[in-house]
């Protein structure tokens, strides 16, 4: 008997074993935001234009912003320097070890008052904080090396050459800009692109309005490839107008489809693929090795065939290894509806469906861009360049890059689909669905004939946001301009190239 009862509690030790050994590859699989870690630099200005009342706010900036990290010796480590006639050190890296500590000291970091010596306190922060005896990590280990620096006017010194040497060193620098803070100047301070290490706003009381950008560009360029795009891709006045690259994942190229399946053009719209005739899998930690950014944008141009328009299935789903779905988009032809799902932080999966009358214009045999903006707390439907609806969500947790990412397949039996497509790509922005145009789609709701090339003199190309209002959104000309008063529904409609 007593044999006995030693065996069944010999094997229940061994199955619990297994279950926690399970749970700890689990949580070790999971890629994304919460799992990037930082060498992680506060450089502040506390000059005599700051002020003591502002730089209280500044303080508690710094305090809100790091509850954002995961604070620890193996995780995110937190350094500040503070300058003003010269820079000195607060606290280095290797100083406190719990995110409370380093809150604690956030809130007592001491003011100074005197001139703005923004280059010294640059160089010194390279030379004596980013050092393994200020607690900075090898460059072996891929700790990620960033200081953002926070300053309120122009500098008394030089900043590019320090700037340089920085970057050269691995560090890769953010500018925050408060009030009269010269854009110039912190363009020469910040990273490349420019455009995700600026950050300027009015007074002190904004500053935590950038804080969740701020955090999310922090994540985006290190999980994020480089990904080119057409110049024509964003919509003029944007920022993003006229990049040729920004970061992201352009599906089609990672899944090789057309080198797979080869690809098909038909007159007036840019080369597609069919898909159906075999499974478009692959290993997700050879497409997302990182994994996802907390925020991002799902693209994608396609067109349901015969069959699929009824069908219930997956547009792009990842799945563990188990089978179980991390995240997935959904389109439901039965009762016409677009659902995003993903793995909850609190709960098993948070879900958004997107089911209205303008949904079900989807379901047709046209072309259509579906656009999904993901964000922290809420999910946005774009279709044909038009914001359909906004839907709140959970919290999400990171994925699981253990397992499978696929392009089209059956809900209930993952039988590939049969159906038509030109563009699948991930924005790590997420305000890149929001930003895209439709100069893509040649038929449908949005009629789109137009190359969105402005030049000196002329305009090439039309943009219509529908057959009633017709404009050129490559130049800001409207439909009664001179410029395009010659030209009729006709000719707009009959997909032929238009130069004025």
């Amino acid at each position: 008997m007593e044999q006995r009862l030693g065996c069944w509690a010999g094997l229940v030790l061994v199955v619990l074993a297994l279950t926690l050994s399970g749970q700890k590859v689990n949580a070790q699989s999971r890629a994304g935001c919460k799992n990037v870690h930082y060498d992680l630099v506060f450089i502040l200005d506390t000059s005599s234009s700051v002020g003591k009342e502002n730089f209280e706010k500044i303080r508690q900036w710094v305090s809100n912003l790091v509850e954002s990290f995961d604070v620890g010796p193996d995780k995110t480590r937190v350094a500040v320097v503070r300058y003003s006639d010269r820079p000195t050190t607060e606290f280095n890296l290797g100083r406190y070890h719990t995110m409370d500590e380093v809150k604690r000291a956030a809130r007592n970091i001491r003011y100074l008052g005197g001139n703005t010596m923004t280059g010294e306190a640059i160089s010194y922060t390279t030379t004596n904080i980013f050092t393994e005896q200020a607690g900075s990590r090898p460059a072996a280990r891929g700790i990620q090396k960033v200081a953002i620096l926070m300053t309120d006017g122009m500098s008394q010194d030089y900043v590019l050459e320090p700037s340089k040497a920085a970057a050269k060193a691995g560090v890769r620098m953010f500018a925050v800009g408060i009030g009269e803070a010269l854009k110039v100047e912190l363009e020469e301070i910040a990273a490349e692109p420019k455009n995700a290490h600026v950050f300027h706003v009015t007074d002190f009381n904004a500053i935590d309005k950038i804080r969740g950008r701020l955090r999310r560009r922090l994540c985006e360029n290190v999980l994020c490839p480089k990904m080119k795009v057409q110049p024509d891709r964003f919509k003029p006045n944007s920022t993003s107008y006229g990049l040729e690259e920004v970061p992201g994942f352009d599906l089609m190229e990672y899944f090789k489809v057309e080198d797979i399946l080869g690809s098909k053009i038909d007159e007036g719209q840019s080369s597609y693929v069919r898909l159906g005739t075999m499974p478009i899998v692959q290993q997700t930690e050879d497409v997302f090795p990182q994994g996802l950014p907390d925020e991002y944008a799902f693209v994608t141009t396609f067109k349901f065939r015969k069959t699929s328009r009824r069908e219930d299935w997956y547009l792009w789903q990842i799945f563990d290894k188990y089978g179980i779905p991390q995240v997935s988009i959904r389109l439901d032809g039965e009762n016409k509806a677009v659902e995003y799902n993903a793995v909850g932080l609190t709960k098993d999966a948070v879900r958004a469906v997107f089911k209205n009358d303008e949904v079900g214009n989807l379901f047709d045999r046209n072309w259509h861009k579906i656009a999904l903006s993901v964000e922290a707390k809420a999910v946005s439907l774009y279709l044909d360049c038009k914001l359909i609806q906004t839907l709140s969500i959970g919290a999400r947790e990171d994925i699981d890059i253990q397992g499978k990412t696929v392009i089209g397949k059956r809900l209930y039996d993952s039988v590939p689909i049969d159906f038509d497509l030109q563009r699948m790509m991930i924005y790590c922005d997420s305000k890149h669905a929001e930003l895209e145009t439709c100069c893509d789609l040649p038929t449908g709701p949005v009629r789109h004939v137009c190359q969105c090339f402005p030049t000196h003199h002329r305009v090439v190309g039309l943009c219509s946001e529908s057959a009633e209002h017709l404009s050129l959104w490559c130049s800001g000309v409207t439909w009664g301009h001179p410029a395009v008063q010659n030209v009729t529904h006709t000719s707009l409609l009959s997909k032929r190239r238009l130069t004025f």
